[in-house]
């Protein structure tokens, strides 16, 4: 166990962790606040997390729900997740395989929700991977996710660098994603720009140049600034991300 694990348990016993300003980017802050806005949990769902890295987000997903599946194709990851899910499981029912989504074979209808953070983009056959999202879901349940549009960069030269980077298979458009959810047979498709301010801009061109790192500390205020400047930009600009909401049939 490295010392951040050993740190982050420990913050456990006193539930400061996991919370959202542990993330290092104010943009993953709000990102995740819109993903949950979506949503008036039950407490009952059996929820997805599609790319739950070490999951922060997963468990505190679990947090909202009955039990929470976190998935990754990183065992590096998961090794973490589930370490810090034992930790963790007197306050959410959470559990994490290390596995692409299509290879595990679970069973229909299973989830009531999926979620999926700044992940499809990366995935080369993202068309199998939403198609197995369907099947999976239940009668009714949702699929909310986010992904890289990048609309607001408009130097080429920053878009590769970004998509070198980062391993993006796909920058997505509203139209183009909400054709391929149709195809695919979702219904009630709904879609939300996020990061449409110029401050937004600054920060992702920052990241793109010196990494998406912002620091622990400091997130937490550029996510109260970089909101109250988003809230001044019209829904309908384009944004850097869309968001995805979608209803299985």
């Amino acid at each position: 166990m490295n010392l951040k694990e050993t740190v982050f348990k420990f913050l456990m016993g006193f539930g400061a962790y996991p919370h959202i300003r542990f993330t290092y980017s104010p943009l993953k802050m709000i990102e995740f606040d819109a993903l949950m806005n979506r949503v008036d949990f039950t407490g009952r769902e059996t929820v997805l997390d599609i790319g739950c890295g070490d999951g922060l987000h997963t468990m505190l997903i679990g947090q909202k729900v009955g039990h929470v599946v976190g998935i990754d194709i990183n065992e590096s990851f998961i090794e973490r997740a589930k370490s810090y899910g034992e930790k963790f499981q007197k306050n959410a029912s959470t559990e994490y395989i290390a596995a692409p989504l299509e290879t595990i074979g679970f069973p229909d209808n299973k989830f009531d929700i999926i979620f999926s953070i700044c992940v499809i983009e990366h995935i080369e056959n993202y068309k199998e991977v939403l198609k197995e999202c369907r099947r999976i879901l239940k009668p009714g349940g949702k699929i909310i996710f986010t992904v890289d549009t990048l609309e607001q960069i408009d130097d080429p030269e920053l878009v590769k660098k970004h998509t070198g980077q980062h391993h993006v298979y796909q920058y997505f458009r509203k139209e183009t994603l909400g054709a391929l959810l149709t195809e695919i047979g979702f219904e009630d498709i709904q879609f939300e720009q996020l990061f449409r301010s110029p401050m937004a801009k600054d920060l992702f061109i920052q990241g793109i140049n010196h990494g998406f790192n912002f620091g622990r500390f400091k997130s937490p205020a550029l996510a109260r600034e970089l909101q109250r400047e988003e809230d001044k930009v019209s829904l309908d600009a384009p944004g850097i991300f869309l968001l995805a909401d979608a209803t299985c049939p």
